[in-house]
């Protein structure tokens, strides 16, 4: 199979996704849900059969085991939200409109993941915002959805902006914007980039920090929690983390751009810490899922920024997947929440938890230098931090288990981790291991992670615990400038009367709860 018939078979989704959205609403409801439905399938399965294919030569669409383990997720993800939808909007007003819309955003993102072109990537990426919108809009009387998605609208055309950006310098630099062909210059271990190469690089990291929606743009992702359920499942198990797979894509690049990989290791760990506190703040489920998706967004980029880029694509895939059931059973929650009354928790010693996670710095620290773990230490100290938080909680009501089966498990997750890091290690492109001052970093942000986590479960009621909270509660106030600011540059019409900026301000204060 040459690269011409490679190029027809990776055209043939995306014309699959279009011509079921064109099909699906001259029907009724029911029977477009069922085209959906059996289409998506259909992909699906076609997706299952690329890897047995002969490889060919890159053309416009590209068939490396990254980019079709990113198609295979897509695809799934897709087939999945159509067969909720069909009865979660049953009678909805809206329905075939939102078929038209969902089979267009996957459509859409099957090109981004294949493409091999730049320009093929960014049209198909500004195709994915149009698409979204529409999708975001679907209640558009509603001021909250309505005030998110312009917001998203305006931080889209950023994110683009950067993209167009960065593949004009590479064209200028390389006189191509086949991506295999730009990519090929930076194989080897000392490269040296140019400036206008140092500049592409960071309006890549850019791009993809707008689109994993890390501080300060991330409130529009925090509001779109108004849009319908299967909505928010597509876009943060299939939509969000793109960013990291543009990151990924152009890893041979990224892995030379210190200057990049530095912005993304203090913005995306700063969100990544932040937004994982806020969580602890929240009630409301799918706005507790929005936190914890900017949250993992962040640590995703971090781990690209790091060289890791097996444990990157580990983590968009596992997110993905766990995000997606997360949204899609939201409302059992509810009875998580009435067994939780019924067996309160009792918080463990004070002492615990830093008594266990000095123990872990020590081990972690004495493995590392020694060469066992020939790793990024900071990686294993955040590894550690779950069975940390397992074990100091295991005298709890809820958490009754013995100190043993509970360290059995905190192994027992490790093992599987390893082996799954380990597959996806030869899935990923080529990464390195991160030098002292980014292993440095990472393990001071990891250790104020869990400083913090200590300071809100056994100081919660100091004046230091009163004044993190309420920071907290509050998102630190960004999203609040981040408003004022795309509202000045650009206001927004909501659906009711008096002052757009006012009330859209207000609207997003209101959102923070």
């Amino acid at each position: 199979m040459n690269g011409n018939w490679s190029d027809l078979v990776f055209l043939s989704l995306p014309v699959a996704y279009v011509l079921s959205a064109i099909l699906a609403p001259l029907n009724s409801p029911k029977t477009g849900w069922r085209l959906l439905n059996t289409s998506n399938l259909i992909i699906l399965l076609v997706v299952v059969t690329l890897p047995f294919l002969p490889q060919t030569e890159s053309g416009f669409f590209a068939d490396e085991p990254m980019q079709i383990t990113v198609l295979g997720l897509v695809s799934f993800i897709g087939w999945i939200v159509t067969r909720f939808s069909a009865n979660y909007l049953s009678g909805e007003p809206g329905e075939q409109r939102l078929q038209r819309w969902l089979q267009l955003t996957l459509g859409s993102v099957s090109v981004v993941v294949t493409s091999n072109h730049l320009g093929v990537l960014i049209a198909a990426w500004i195709g994915i915002s149009l698409s979204l919108h529409q999708l975001l809009m679907f209640y558009p009387e509603r001021k909250r959805a309505v005030l998110a998605a312009h917001k998203k609208f305006l931080f889209a055309r950023l994110a683009e902006a950067c993209l167009i950006g960065a593949a004009t310098l590479l064209y200028l630099q390389h006189g191509t914007l086949y991506i295999n062909d730009i990519l090929a210059a930076y194989q080897g271990s000392s490269i040296i980039l140019s400036p206008s190469e140092q500049i592409a690089a960071l309006l890549i990291a850019s791009a993809a920090m707008v689109k994993c929606a890390q501080f300060p743009m991330h409130g529009w992702l925090i509001q779109v929690v108004e849009c319908p359920t299967p909505v928010s499942a597509l876009l943060h198990a299939g939509v969000i983390n793109l960013g990291g797979f543009l990151i990924l894509l152009m890893a041979p690049l990224m892995l030379h751009a210190q200057l990049a990989n530095w912005l993304l290791l203090i913005v995306a760990g700063a969100t990544c810490v932040a937004a994982a506190l806020i969580t602890m703040t929240r009630v409301s489920v799918k706005v507790l899922l929005a936190w914890s998706t900017v949250a993992q967004m962040g640590l995703m980029l971090v781990e690209c920024a790091l060289g890791q880029y097996g444990l990157a694509l580990l983590h968009l895939v596992a997110h993905s997947c766990y995000k997606a059931y997360a949204f899609l059973s939201a409302g059992g929650d509810v009875e998580v929440f009435l067994r939780k009354q019924l067996a309160p928790a009792r918080l463990p010693t004070p002492s615990t938890l830093p008594l266990l996670f000095a123990l872990a710095v020590v081990v972690i620290g004495v493995l590392y230098w020694t060469d066992i773990i020939a790793n990024d230490a900071s990686l294993w100290l955040l590894l550690a931090l779950f069975p940390i938080a397992l074990l100091s909680e295991r005298s709890s009501l809820r958490h009754s288990s013995s100190l043993l089966l509970s360290g059995g498990l905190g192994v027992l997750l490790i093992a599987v981790y390893l082996l799954q890091k380990t597959l996806f290690i030869h899935l990923a492109p080529d990464g390195a291991l991160p030098d002292a001052a980014a292993t440095i970093w990472c393990a001071m942000l990891f250790s104020l992670l869990l400083t913090a986590y200590w300071i809100l479960q056994q100081r919660g009621e100091s004046s230091l615990g009163r004044r993190l909270y309420r920071n907290l509660y509050a998102g630190f106030y960004l999203d609040e400038w981040a408003t004022r600011a795309t509202l000045a540059l650009w206001p927004a019409k909501l659906p009711q009367r008096g002052g757009p900026q006012q009330t859209a301000i207000q609207t997003a204060r209101e959102n923070q709860s």
